[in-house]
């Protein structure tokens, strides 16, 4: 009986060591967005070959073969008027959270991700150098979803590529994309 006391005391003296150390109980649990973006190609959906990924699953942080996958977030093609990045639904006969807003500020002044003014249902031109924020479909697990910035590194219409440079992110509903920092819960 006086173990199991002593046991509860040390369990509720780290659990208020950790709630009393900062301002939200939750911040040991995040992760921080990291400090170096990665980089990731994407392939004309028309004009790619089978094996080549035209789509980019934003939770995961990976390119996608969509005959492979519907776990995705837009995917990358080009039609008559250029270059585009198409969100989910509106490549889709499904719905999805997932969807880009152009920025207004350069990859590395785009702070937070907006918390509306997503495009879900349309396909976005794009031309290098713009940079789009990101929020990915709702995490299954978590059933929430994920942001990243993006800004297009380049463009090759005969090779039908698309390269870029990402930074999610990691932890669920959380809007921040400063490197090295997270939000709050």
């Amino acid at each position: 009986m006086m173990r199991q006391r002593a046991k509860y005391l040390m369990i509720a003296v780290a659990v208020g060591a950790v709630m009393g150390a900062c301002d939200d109980p939750f911040a040991a649990f995040l992760a921080d967005v990291p400090t170096i973006p990665t980089e990731a190609t994407l392939f004309d959906l028309t004009t790619g070959r089978l094996e080549d990924p035209p789509a980019y699953d934003i939770i995961l942080e990976t390119t996608v073969r969509v005959d492979q996958s519907s776990q995705w977030d837009f995917l990358f093609q080009i039609d008559a008027g250029g270059p585009q990045f198409v969100p989910f639904s509106a490549a889709t006969d499904s719905t999805s959270d997932s969807g880009l807003v152009r920025a207004s500020a350069s990859f590395e002044a785009t702070l937070n991700a907006p918390s509306e003014g997503y495009t879900i249902a349309q396909p976005l031109s794009i031309s290098v150098g713009d940079v789009f924020v990101v929020r990915s479909r709702a995490d299954r697990t978590l059933a929430c979803s994920r942001f990243a910035k993006i800004e297009i590194l380049e463009i090759d219409v005969v090779a039908g590529t698309v390269m870029f440079r990402l930074l999610g992110n990691p932890n669920c509903g959380d809007t921040v994309l400063e490197p090295g920092m997270h939000g709050s819960f």
